[in-house]
């Protein structure tokens, strides 16, 4: 599959290095609002530099595009690439409102182009730990999850226009938190009701909560406990732990970890499974954390591969996926305002 690259950031410059990891894969084509940062990034003379990204649109040898733009962008360039028969692989948020992200599904649809969201985390080894102890009934049937991510807030933000509600659509839940709203689903189920609260008493960005707080409720009576942060002061870290009627497994970061707890039957004795992950230690004591999020990103890429072609996944993150986690995070901000749940809309 040969790939547009549209914005050539920070995420850009790992979503470059993913590409020419992964089999079947080429760079064809890059563009970006500052094209001599394009032009940095392209490291093949085959790689073409465009200045815009419709012209990278018109290209013949582009078959998918990956775009890596802010969040307000998003729409505007998905909506075009799908109208040109492109498939298109979206960084997260996918957009900074539901209306938006349903927009953009809609012309997935009309355009017969498969649409994707970039949930890079879902292939963190820790979460596909959970996710199969899950899977296989080691814990039994589940019935809650815990999860938090945080981190240190304005010090940690990559881009001045993280905390910018017009840009991202909202603080943390629409930040850090949109990976862990999508990791609660992947190992929960579908949420149909949200309850929750946000407040901005530290940083006081307009419209940015700097804290955000969820129950999540599923139509079967599964709950979910969440929050995300930007005043985690000892630095960037998540958690999220399944429970289920005969154990619990939890994934964190950073460093990597994994464990599970589980009993063979109830009242027997517990059996505990511990994982240090110490290649990804070493990998990014060399290379830094971007090299983790680079493996994530390669993996995607092959799955987002056989998605385009038709072909049955079991970790990539589509467009409705995308949506839901967007629908969770703005319902949270409704309940703050109301004190009352919010009930999701069936997909």
């Amino acid at each position: 599959m040969n790939f547009g690259l549209i914005g050539a950031g920070q995420i850009g410059r790992v979503r470059e290095k993913a590409i020419r990891r992964a089999a079947g894969c080429k760079l064809t084509a890059i563009t970006d609002a500052d094209v001599a940062r394009a032009r940095s990034l392209a490291a093949s003379p085959q790689t073409a530099v465009c200045t815009y990204y419709e012209e990278l649109l018109r290209r013949e040898d582009v078959d998918a595009v990956i775009i890596s733009t802010p969040p307000d962008s998003h729409e505007e360039i998905a909506v075009a690439a799908l109208e040109a028969g492109k498939h298109v692989l979206c960084e997260k948020p996918l957009a900074p409102n539901p209306y938006a992200c349903r927009r953009m599904l809609a012309a997935a649809e009309k355009a017969n182009r498969t649409l994707a969201t970039g949930f890079c985390q879902r292939y963190f080894p820790a979460i596909q730990f959970v996710k199969e102890t899950v899977a296989k009934g080691r814990i039994g049937e589940i019935s809650y999850v815990r999860a938090f991510t945080g981190n240190a807030g304005f010090a940690e933000f990559s881009e001045p226009w993280v905390h910018n509600k017009e840009v991202v659509g909202g603080g943390a839940l629409m930040d850090n938190g949109i990976h862990i709203i999508d990791l609660v689903r992947y190992m929960l189920g579908e949420i149909t009701e949200v309850y929750g609260t946000a407040s901005a008493n530290v940083w006081k960005f307009e419209g940015s909560e700097d804290n955000g707080f969820a129950m999540l409720h599923t139509a079967n009576g599964k709950v979910a406990q969440l929050q995300v942060s930007w005043t985690e002061w000892r630095g960037y870290r998540f958690f999220i732990e399944a429970y289920g009627d005969r154990g619990m497994a939890r994934a964190s970061y950073a460093p990597m970890f994994s464990m599970a707890v589980h009993l063979d039957e109830l009242g027997s004795m517990r059996r505990r499974k511990c994982s240090l992950y110490p290649g990804v230690f070493v990998r990014e004591k060399l290379q830094g954390w971007k090299s983790t999020v680079r493996v994530a990103f390669t993996e995607e890429l092959r799955e987002f591969t056989r998605l385009a072609a038709g072909q049955s996944t079991a970790t990539i993150a589509d467009g409705m996926d995308g949506l839901r986690a967007v629908e969770i995070a703005h319902a949270v901000y409704t309940s703050s305002e109301t004190r009352q749940p919010v009930t999701l809309a069936p997909l």
